[in-house]
């Protein structure tokens, strides 16, 4: 490390001279006469990093492209001579090469272990907490592992633990949280379940720097946020905006920002490392600190900021820039953008390359670069409006003038949105599986008003020893957090303005998913009938609409129950489907019809008799489905024997049946079911956990179809 550490700093001071002083003389006799070698090597002088960030990332990507990818950057480097920059590669390789191989063989070694008795016993330090467990690492190049359980364990203390794999499952429908994903980017090679185990002690390492920062984080959190407060978005918002600390905002304010497409303000990058060195840098200024000092001591608080917030990486990667570009002030040399850009990202893969695959890492620098290349070319566009550039400044007018500087920021605010919404597009759409529509318009609109918001809050922190001013300044961060809140959230109330990255499902489609537990839920037709096992609030949340939403799926009509808090437990469907209305429970032997372009719908209840000794949630319909496609679908669900028997004659056919368990009155009778001639037959996860089972065997040609619900196995159509 300290090898590329020199030499990258050697290239980063002298990133912007043609050739090396000592070697002048010699490479201005033997000049490549090739326009595109000289072109690529008067790049490469100026971008020195460039080559060794190529090596890193194709040795992180692994693949045959990534080789060749690296091998092709180390071959261009010793084919123009430079032999520095081909050490550097060489070196950055090296440790990447080294550290994925260690963490390889007892990420295997672990693997073993597990397949051959189950249960694992290890040593580690705790890097991060959980909501209800915790990440392990065994040291440098050593495995991490997420262990779920009651624990007490804290960031920083070394434990010996041991536990027993847990299988993760992936996510029904694509789009929707992916816990193998998650564990693939963030290095972590099993899920294990907490048995039994000890803590040993406490790291004097960086695990103990990252405690540090968040009890100091905390602290500066409740300074935002008082005591009261924390059920009010405005101060929610606040504390995620200026310290990135997104535990305290509730799930519907998180929505908000999340449909209007300004997530990016809750991770704490260069627009706060900017603000805060800036404000640091002018408060030195007023106490006629010299220069030569204040630069040190704003990269010193500017760096404590960071580590504070948590240090994200596109925090880390404007410090790192930051950094440079301060160094080089301080050693005289003026560094290229573009070179302390590969400086920082390949810093930040040497320490972690598994944030190659992450989408902090991806946004922060693409977004970053399309930025500068977007300003670049704005200083040298032409005017959109304003007074002709050709009259000289003396002479005009103080509206004139003022008149340049606002064409100026609109030109610039206008361009450097539609870069950034345009490079975080695919990101997006390949980590999230979203497309936001409204992001652009909304960026434009918010981008006076964030920093102003920022500023506010972060002068809150600084001057909250001083009883009055520092109250003003909470104040008017609370103010101007609400404006942010209200148009964030009319932006993102538009119907298109959150959409999923697929195609929409057709109207004779169908989906049916296993949510644990014997529960499941069931669309029929888009847009159609939404029931099932809908109304518990964090399966509608974290399961039943994000599936809905990433299969392309907009019901029309859910089934829920009656009263207030039935209506309330609709929340998370109306931020997903505004258009969605619900259907109460109707009375005894009441018949529901409705019809939508996915066909024609009918309900058919409980009759009078068996309302009294049923109970509340055994009091299900029946609901027969003609599609658009001329396909009959019969969803008895939970339904009752008797409910079924009050079908008209005429209603008893299907072409698929969906059969779940009512325990006062279940559906038995396979002839009652052959009758109906169905050509398939689904059964929900509820029936499985039954005996009866074997009474459905019989009812189809062709076998039964189960929902597992430990595998959340899905049913789509067509």
């Amino acid at each position: 490390m300290l090898d590329v550490g020199s030499s990258a700093c050697y290239a980063l001071g002298r990133s912007e001279i043609y050739m090396p002083g000592e070697n002048r003389q010699e490479n201005s006799n033997a000049r490549p006469t090739d326009p595109l070698r000289q072109a690529v090597q008067v790049l490469m002088w100026r971008v020195p990093m460039l080559l060794p960030l190529a090596v890193v990332g194709g040795v992180i990507w692994g693949s045959s492209l990534g080789w060749v990818l690296a091998l092709a950057s180390l071959l261009t480097a010793h084919l123009l001579r430079m032999w520095r920059i081909c050490m550097c590669c060489l070196l950055s390789g090296l440790i990447v090469c080294t550290t994925q191989a260690l963490r390889h063989e007892q990420e295997q070694a672990l693997r073993e272990a597990l397949a051959e008795h189950g249960v694992v016993s290890l040593q580690g330090t705790v890097v991060e907490e959980l909501g209800r467990g915790c990440i392990v690492e065994t040291g440098w190049a050593g495995v991490r592992v997420v262990v779920r359980g009651e624990m007490p364990w804290r960031v920083a203390d070394v434990v010996r633990l041991t536990a027993q794999e847990a299988p993760v499952q992936p996510p029904p429908v694509e789009g929707m949280f992916s816990a193998v994903e998650w564990m693939r980017t963030q290095g972590l090679c099993a899920n294990l379940t907490y048995l039994q185990g000890e803590r040993v002690g406490r790291s004097m390492g960086w695990s103990r720097l990252c405690a540090w920062a968040g009890r100091l984080r905390a602290h500066m959190a409740d300074v935002l946020m008082p005591p009261g407060a924390g059920s009010d978005a405005r101060h929610q918002v606040l504390c995620a905006l200026v310290l990135g600390e997104k535990s305290r905002a509730e799930a519907d304010t998180m929505e908000v920002f999340r449909r209007g497409g300004c997530m990016h303000a809750f991770a704490v990058s260069g627009l706060h490392v900017g603000l805060v060195s800036g404000i640091i840098y002018l408060l030195l200024r007023l106490l006629r600190v010299p220069p030569a000092v204040g630069r040190y001591v704003v990269l010193g608080l500017t760096g404590v900021y960071v580590v504070a917030t948590g240090m994200a990486v596109p925090a880390l990667r404007a410090y790192l820039m930051l950094a440079a570009i301060v160094c080089g002030l301080i050693l005289r040399r003026r560094a290229m953008l573009f070179n302390i850009w590969c400086f920082a990202a390949l810093l930040i893969l040497l320490v972690e390359p598994q944030q190659l695959y992450m989408a902090g890492f991806q946004l922060s620098f693409v977004v970053y670069a399309a930025i500068c290349l977007t300003v670049q070319y704005a200083m040298h566009d032409r005017p959109w409006f304003g007074p002709d550039a050709y009259i000289p400044t003396r002479i005009r007018t103080r509206l004139e003038r003022f008149g340049v500087v606002a064409e100026l920021f609109v030109r610039g605010t206008v361009l450097v949105s539609l870069s950034a919404w345009l490079v975080s597009l695919p990101i997006c759409i390949a980590q999230f599986h979203t497309i936001n529509t409204s992001s652009y318009l909304t960026n434009i609109l918010i981008a006076p008003l964030l920093p102003v918001v920022m500023s506010c809050g972060l002068l809150a922190l600084l001057l909250a020893p001083i009883p009055w001013l520092g109250a003003v300044c909470h104040q008017l961060a609370v103010l101007t957090s609400g404006w942010l809140i209200s148009l964030v959230s009319a932006m993102g109330a538009h119907p298109a303005a959150y959409l999923p990255a697929c195609e929409p499902a057709a109207p004779e489609a169908y989906m049916i998913a296993a949510l644990g537990h014997g529960k499941s839920f069931c669309v029929l037709g888009n847009p159609g009938l939404l029931l099932g096992d809908v109304q518990q609030e964090g399966d509608a949340r974290y399961t039943v609409a994000p599936a809905l939403f990433h299969a392309g799926f907009s019901p029309a009509v859910v089934v829920c129950g009656e009263g207030a808090r039935a209506q309330e437990r609709l929340g998370p469907y109306r931020a997903h489907f505004p258009r969605m209305r619900p259907v109460q429970r109707a009375g005894a032997g009441r018949v529901r019809r409705f019809t939508t372009r996915a066909g024609e719908y009918t309900l058919y209840y409980p009759p009078e008799q068996s309302m009294a000794r049923l109970g509340v949630s055994e009091q299900q319909p029946v609901v027969v489905w003609r599609s658009c496609s001329g396909e009959r679908v019969m969803y008895i669900g939970r339904a009752a024997m008797s409910t079924l028997e009050t079908l008209p004659p005429e209603e008893l056919r299907a072409d698929l049946l969906i059969c779940g368990y009512n325990t006062r009155e279940p559906v038995l009778d396979t002839e009652y079911l052959r009758r109906m001639q169905p050509q398939r037959l689904i059964l929900l996860p509820d029936i499985t956990t039954h005996p009866t089972r074997a009474d459905y065997g019989s009812v189809a040609p062709a076998p039964p179809e189960s929902l597992d619900p430990d595998k959340r196995r899905i049913i789509r159509h067509p």
